[in-house]
């Protein structure tokens, strides 16, 4: 796959939103699927996991289902056997196990009637489902995949492109390599991430008290303070919190978190052999990833949906396109001390994708 054109830039195809078209987004959809021949590699009875994310109990922003429901059409059209899947919860809300997260996933409308295949929850019960891949990183020499993903002949990763507390952006990249993952492989491209408590602009809401599962935030006098012994690393309470009181203590963690989540795409598309097509949905483009149990405002007007068989390529595109039409660095504006570019530089320099791309508008 990997399909390039003669200027050796990867093809991200985009299909715009307008006000003026005669046809539906999911139409176009559709029909880029089809102009992109990328489907075609799906070859007949491969079992298809189009991974997504199914968003909490209280939000709404996550990917709506009649998107997934012609994605799953057209795999079928193309021969493929899709499942509709995501991976548990490192922390501990609704998605933590398999029970909570299929009920989750109904509550926000996605069943097998909704979508058109089965809904099966990647890494089992308890996220220990899981399948180890040898890699060489810097960072990881294996690495720890959801048994459904790791089993599945083809993945289809849909994105809902977001602000990330600890990517600075959540696209593609973190949908394969956070959202892939069972829970230990989540913990491990946590791990050694701290948050910082600025005292002076805590409220004292209890807000990330009550999103942390680990019990690693506990309420003081003037500001709460933090249990390190307790912290997994898992960035909810940066999430969470409404004052920006709460913020990633040295930036080259989240260098470092972004470097790892890098590391897990590298096993993943090498174990798939390059089986593996991206769609990023820019629309409903909120400041914080789809793991928050509320969405707020849109931080930009919708754009429209991207794919690509480069996950570097399609990501870049789209904070390429956000930037361009708002005429500033919109997920730079929002995490002040995180770069973007970090993932993109470390997943080009460790071959998994191309930063320079060229648009193709269907």
């Amino acid at each position: 796959m990997n399909k390039k054109i003669a200027d050796n830039k990867s093809i991200v195809y985009f299909a715009e939103v307008k006000k003026d078209s005669n046809k539906s987004l999911i139409d176009r959809l559709a029909a880029m699927i089809d102009r992109s021949k990328l489907f075609s590699a799906i070859k007949e009875s491969d079992r298809v996991a189009v991974k997504m994310h199914f968003g909490e109990r209280g939000g709404h922003a996550y990917i709506r289902t009649p998107f997934i429901g012609k994605i799953v059409s057209k795999v079928k059209e193309y021969g493929g056997i899709p499942f509709v899947t995501d991976a548990n919860t490192l922390y501990a809300h609704k998605r933590h196990n398999a029970i909570d997260h299929l009920e989750t996933a109904k509550i926000n409308g996605f069943t097998s009637e909704t979508v058109g295949a089965p809904i099966i929850i990647a890494d089992g019960l308890i996220g220990k489902d899981q399948e180890t891949i040898k890699i060489k990183g810097k960072h990881f020499k294996e690495i720890y995949i959801a048994s459904a993903i790791f089993h599945a002949d083809f993945i289809i990763a849909t994105t809902h492109f977001t602000g990330h507390p600890m990517g600075c952006f959540g696209g593609s990249i973190k949908n394969i390599a956070m959202g892939c993952a069972s829970i230990k492989g989540k913990y491990l491209q946590h791990s050694g991430f701290l948050p910082k408590i600025q005292d002076d602009l805590c409220k004292l809401c209890g807000t990330c008290i009550e999103n942390c599962g680990y019990g690693a935030i506990q309420k003081g006098k003037d500001s709460v303070y933090l249990i390190a012994e307790n912290c997994v690393g898992c960035g909810e309470c940066l999430s969470s919190c409404k004052y920006d009181a709460i913020i990633t203590k040295f930036s080259n963690e989240a260098e470092k978190l972004q470097e790892k989540m890098v590391e897990y795409v590298m096993g993943i598309r090498n174990q798939k052999k390059g089986k593996i097509i991206y769609i990023n949905f820019l629309i409903d483009i909120s400041p914080g990833c789809d793991c928050y149990s509320l969405s707020n405002a849109p931080i930009v007007d919708d754009k429209g949906i991207l794919l690509s068989d480069d996950p570097i390529a399609i990501d870049k595109a789209s904070v390429d396109l956000i930037n361009k039409t708002e005429g500033k660095d919109k997920f730079k504006e929002i995490y002040k001390s995180l770069e973007w570019s970090w993932q993109l530089d470390y997943g080009e320099q460790m071959g998994i994708g191309n930063k320079e791309y060229r648009i193709i508008k269907i």
